[in-house]
């Protein structure tokens, strides 16, 4: 039942490329023109320090469009097990963001502030404690609203608190692992409406002077 999960390393491989990439696009020093903020939208990496306490990396990527809008996508990625007490804590997926800024503090500091935006998401799962699993053969697919509220720490970093509600729902495999295999118990649709989520993020804007500042 297993066989599924066969790359658990792929998602934060692509991710890390995608953040690598855009920042390519920056320099040591910042343009001298009057362009630069259409030409360098500034970018923030992040990380939820939940997802992190709870064994979970996380690592994601936001690109400030405008002084009021942002998009991102962020990814976590857990492949830890205990074969010999048939113990598993696997998932792997992600979201993709879009965030609207408001308030006059966003004019002041990029992705500062109030927002709220929606979401997409997608994840697979495995995870078995006492004896009994979990698996999420196919992926369970969500989406919603997010609120949350970004204040700065010193001119590089910034703390953002988040919270997510919407929908999720995918197939699932429930399972007993016996004589060296796992047995099926049976198949359920889940369906869920209400809190998805909860950030504690710790974001940062990489370079030095004016390049890639969020007060640029």
């Amino acid at each position: 039942m297993l066989r599924y999960f066969i790359h658990p390393l792929r998602l934060p491989v692509i991710i890390l490329l995608a953040i690598f990439r855009v920042l390519s696009a920056y320099g040591q020093d910042a343009p001298e023109c009057d362009s630069c903020d259409d030409m360098c939208p500034p970018v923030a990496i992040k990380t939820n320090l939940l997802y992190d306490a709870a064994i979970t990396p996380d690592l994601g990527v936001e690109l400030s469009l405008s002084r009021r809008i942002s998009v991102g996508i962020e990814g976590v990625c857990a492949w830890w097990s205990n074969s010999r007490t048939h113990r598993y804590w696997r998932i792997r997926g992600g979201w993709i963001d879009a965030f609207w800024w408001f308030g006059s503090t966003p004019l002041r500091q990029r992705m500062t502030g109030h927002h709220a935006g929606i979401y997409a998401s997608m994840h697979d799962y495995d995870f078995e404690f006492g004896h009994k699993g979990w698996q999420s053969r196919r992926p369970t697919l969500g989406a919603g609203l997010t609120y949350g509220y970004s204040f700065r720490l010193n001119g590089r970093l910034s703390l953002d608190l988040y919270v997510r509600a919407g929908y999720a729902g995918g197939r699932v495999t429930e399972y007993v692992p016996q004589c060296g295999t796992y047995m099926c118990v049976r198949h359920f649709d889940s369906h869920y409406v209400g809190l998805t989520g909860i950030g504690v993020c710790l974001v940062w804007f990489p370079g030095r002077g004016d390049s890639n500042s969020p007060a640029r």
